[in-house]
């Protein structure tokens, strides 16, 4: 087996764990300003919009297409090209869910005007959220859905379904991927190009996800410190949470840092951190639990000390093989996953490092506050019998 470390090496981390305490709790409040004070750049799936993926057949400059969407009305860092010179692709991503709708709803009622008269639509209503749909409830006779796509044939891709109610239409638009086919084409004629992928959200279900991606997070850090609390000790369970929450955070900061955008994939991200991290502490803890019960005169910090000596060589061989894994992903696996990719192998350094300056030495500041731990979290403490003899617990004797 590879050994990393020398068997019988004693490094001081407990020594220094003052001075990487401020310097953890300096770096988590410095991310913690950028999340309130400059905020992330979230995705469209958390703000709503629309994601068009274009691939062209041959070289096409990002400011030709740039330039094509100037009439849409689309900033030009909207568009961004992706996957290398080679594969010839780009990204229009347009964040506001209403772009462009007042000027699709208008063309579709003034179609519908012309062919069954002006005073035809009785009422309307569009609705962003379920993509470019018009709800619309008509005078007169019923008309099938056919008739009403035949008068919107100008418009290009229009479906038209019944709804429940009567004389009541719901109509399908073409959405902004049309358009944005349709000026291209029309701009740069002779280049050839699909379109690849199309994604929509709604604002009301990106508000949503957003939400629930944080409860999410909070969530499971709040059942890790439970089952800590139930497998260890009440005085490990906080230190646990606070490793955890500083890799997250730290991680969220340097995303902030770097413009890097948030969205669903990134949630996961975080999520993966949190349990390669914690993996990574229940290791060191259960060694501090196991040389706690082999040297019960030792001080706790020396305890600490020599459990996490004992258990380095583990961590940094579990850390680089799995970074080694993650950097092919970071650097051949392309676009799609970089931004993953770069949350897992942030996570992972910094996993590594809360683990044994933040998680271990918080024992000791914990177990100060154990009596008052007890009160506060009393149902979650484990409850152990004492023994027969009555001379200590029934795990003191195992």
């Amino acid at each position: 087996m590879l050994e990393f470390l020398k068997p019988g090496s004693s490094i001081d981390f407990i020594g220094k764990r003052r001075l990487f305490a401020a310097l953890s709790a300096l770096t988590v409040l410095i991310s913690l300003a950028l999340f309130v004070f400059v905020g992330p750049k979230w995705g469209i799936d958390f703000t709503g919009g629309t994601e068009v993926k274009l691939r062209f057949t041959e070289d096409v400059e990002v400011g030709e297409i740039r330039g094509a969407l100037e009439t849409l009305g689309v900033s030009g860092d909207s568009v961004q090209a992706v996957g290398g010179d080679e594969h010839h692709d780009f990204v229009v991503r347009i964040q506001d869910p209403a772009f462009g709708t007042a000027q699709l709803e208008a063309d579709a009622k003034e179609a519908l005007g012309k062919a069954f008269g002006p005073t035809w639509i009785k009422e309307s209503r569009f609705d962003a959220e379920l993509g470019a749909r018009l709800t619309v409830v008509y005078n007169g006779e019923p008309v099938q859905p056919q008739a009403v796509e035949a008068a919107l044939a100008t418009l290009g891709g229009a479906a038209v379904q019944t709804a429940p109610d009567d004389n009541t239409l719901y109509i399908k638009l073409p959405g902004l991927a049309n358009e944005i086919q349709k000026v291209i084409s029309g701009s740069l004629q002779g280049k050839d190009f699909t379109v690849v992928q199309v994604d929509s959200v709604g604002p009301k279900v990106g508000g949503d996800l957003r939400k629930q991606g944080i409860i999410s997070i909070f969530a499971t850090l709040g059942l890790i410190l439970i089952y800590v609390a139930f497998r260890f000790d009440l005085a490990y369970a906080p230190g646990a949470v606070l490793c955890l929450f500083h890799d997250v955070m730290i991680t969220v900061g340097i995303f902030i840092l770097i413009g890097k955008e948030f969205n669903v994939s990134m949630i996961g991200a975080l999520l993966t951190i949190i349990g390669y991290s914690l993996n990574d502490t229940i290791v060191i803890y259960d060694r501090i639990r196991e040389n706690q019960r082999k040297y019960r005169r030792r001080d706790t910090a020396t305890l600490i000390n020599t459990s996490i000596n004992e258990t380095l060589g583990r961590t940094l061989a579990t850390s680089g093989t799995t970074l080694v894994a993650i950097l092919a992903f970071l650097f051949m696996g392309g676009p799609v996953i970089e931004d993953f990719a770069l949350a897992i192998t942030l996570g992972i350094a910094f996993g590594s490092y809360s683990t044994i300056y933040v998680a271990s030495p918080s024992i000791l500041v914990f177990e100060d506050l154990k009596p008052w731990l007890s009160k506060v979290f009393l149902p979650l403490a484990p409850k152990v019998a004492p023994t027969p003899e009555g001379g200590g617990t029934s795990e003191d004797k195992s």
